[in-house]
């Protein structure tokens, strides 16, 4: 254990690099030339730049391993047909689904099952990013004990299928849903948020949801530019995106929703929590005034609580703020935690108007983010180089090694291969779909340690405990019988025998052919050691050291 600790503090210790350096150091970030780097065309794309594409689109890259009609997530089908194909491939698959019954698999098992082996990876990644910025935790709803139901599984799949099933669609549409939905009801206070007392006395309302929505939904805390730069006043400060006043205007507003049930309550009463269907507005607990909103705009004097609710909706859904906070995030969560601001920009464009004159298509907008010039080609931007990428998080960093080597899931008996993973990305600081506050796993803009002002969000949960963790999987996975016997069958056959084939295949296919020299070396030397072991134990241990590396872990 001792040793495996500290490889794995080696390994990852030079992912924390100062601004003026690669975010991992190792030569890997060679320059290439010119015409290398060149962006290559959308249709006719490498190898290389299809692996990276499955990198940011899918919740890893895998081979066809022989298939006679190539999966549309294979790194050969890519290559065939072209990025823009697809693209338009992932956005019509067939969805998976969670399954909230009593007597389905936990959510998180559930999840891994579905990223490992589900056709919809791009909208499963694109769902996974907005989990973690309109968050509900699904330890964050109670279970009551006078149901046979759990209302946590119940509310929670519910809740990830509305965010599935909205992925590609249009991000005021959504927002209504998320703030409609039981779950989030529930975890912030939106349910039952009553302006009246059962007397009929007026009394504040919970001001939870309104401010979560502003600060961490839809516009952060501070203005922006277009291209997600802040705006700041004459001293150099940051100036404020809204007041506290703008939160109880919209906490008003967003008053006298309650569960969904036969009929409204009387005045002060709640419906009990019911989690089948989207929330109910009563207006016998909504506060009708008029209430002013964002840049001065005012709800409707005597308005009912659907009509407050469409107006405060799209007061912020109107705001300039939005583009720049929402592109910004998924870019981070899909391609890179620094982004340039020209980056920013060109994504926020096609937020504003999807050149059809509509805001808000969710599906343009990931499309510009994964055919933009700076997410495409063999590698990154050069100029951009020292500050591209991000840090694999734990469920990423799980399904990317185990898609790499044509894994099979069983399921059948008491196997629960989707636990296993889950337990695994759990050690490692990512317990799914449990975030542990609003803020999501890590909040989205922790610093990269030593960055010189570079973010680094995953970085937020990577200690010395969770680095070991990483190692710690990947040990388990390749060297202990538990994850067979949790249903976890990967094929080494993929892997080459021949020790300088098998660092090629390690370094083409894994590092999409960036594996710098120090690490083909360090590779080939160990994996030719006489005590390294029988032909399967080699293979091993290059996917090991490989996986390991700063050079993988630091996903470009």
């Amino acid at each position: 254990m001792t040793r495996r600790i500290a490889l794995a503090l080696a390994v990852l210790a030079s992912a924390c690099a100062p601004e003026d350096a690669p975010l991992e150091e190792s030569p890997s970030a060679e320059p290439l030339g010119e015409q290398q780097q060149a962006i290559e065309p959308l249709e006719t794309p490498s190898e290389e730049n299809a692996i990276r594409f499955l990198e940011q689109a899918t919740f890893g890259p895998r081979l066809a391993n022989g298939a006679t009609t190539l999966p549309i997530d294979s790194v050969e089908r890519v290559v065939s047909v072209g990025i823009t194909q697809s693209l338009t491939d992932q956005f019509s698959a067939p969805r998976s689904v969670f399954d909230g019954t009593t007597t389905s698999k936990d959510l998180g098992a559930q999840f891994f099952v579905n990223a490992v082996t589900g056709q919809d990876q791009l909208r499963q990644r694109v769902a996974f990013a907005l989990s973690q910025i309109f968050v509900v935790s699904q330890g964050g709803i109670p279970d009551s004990s006078t149901t046979p139901e759990s209302e946590p599984k119940l509310a929670m799949a519910a809740y990830l299928n509305l965010l599935s099933s909205n992925a590609f669609g249009n991000f005021r549409q959504l927002l209504e849903a998320v703030t409609k939905d039981p779950a989030m009801g529930t975890y912030l206070d939106m349910a039952n948020n009553k302006a009246f007392r059962t007397n009929g006395q007026p009394i504040e309302p919970n001001e939870n949801y309104s401010r979560e929505m502003l600060q961490l939904f839809t516009l952060g805390l501070y203005k922006l530019n277009e291209d997600g730069t802040q705006q700041l006043d004459a001293d150099g400060a940051p100036i404020p995106a809204y007041t506290e006043a703008h939160v109880q205007a919209f906490a008003h507003a967003l008053s006298g929703w309650t569960y969904q049930g036969a009929a409204c309550p009387t005045v002060g009463r709640n419906n009990p929590a019911s989690y089948a269907q989207p929330m109910m507005g009563c207006d016998v607990n909504h506060n009708p005034a008029s209430k002013v909103l964002l840049r001065g705009v005012a709800t409707t004097a005597g308005g009912t609580a659907a009509q407050h609710l469409k107006q405060a909706l799209d007061n912020v859904f109107a705001d300039p703020n939005l583009p720049p906070f929402i592109c910004k995030q998924l870019i981070q969560h899909l391609v890179t935690s620094n982004p340039s601001p020209a980056y920013v920009q060109r994504v926020v464009n096609v937020f504003k108007n999807n050149g059809s004159g509509v805001r808000g298509d969710l599906r343009a907008v990931v499309r510009a983010i994964l055919t933009d010039n700076e997410a495409r080609g063999s590698q990154p931007p050069l100029a951009l180089y020292a500050t591209y990428g991000h840090l694999r998080p734990p469920a990423l960093f799980i399904t990317n090694v185990v898609r790499w080597l044509n894994v099979q899931l069983d399921t059948t008996g008491t196997k629960d291969p989707g636990a296993k993973f889950n337990a695994w990305s759990r050690a490692l600081g990512q317990y799914v779909p449990r975030p542990p506050s609003v803020f999501s796993y890590y909040p989205p803009n922790a610093p990269a340690p030593g960055g010189n002002g570079l973010l680094g969000p995953e970085f937020a949960i990577l200690d010395t405990a969770t680095i070991t963790a990483r190692a710690n999987f990947v040990h388990e996975l390749l060297y202990a019988t538990s994850a067979a016997t949790a249903g976890i069958v990967i094929d080494l056959n993929v892997l080459p025998a021949d020790p300088n084939d098998l660092t090629l295949w390690l370094g083409r296919y894994l590092l999409h052919d960036t594996m710098s020299s120090d690490l083909q070396l360090a590779v080939y030397n160990a994996i030719t050691d006489t005590r390294a072991g029988d032909m399967t134990r080699r293979k091993k241990l290059g996917l090991f050291l490989t996986s390991l590396s700063p050079e993988f872990q630091i996903q470009r």
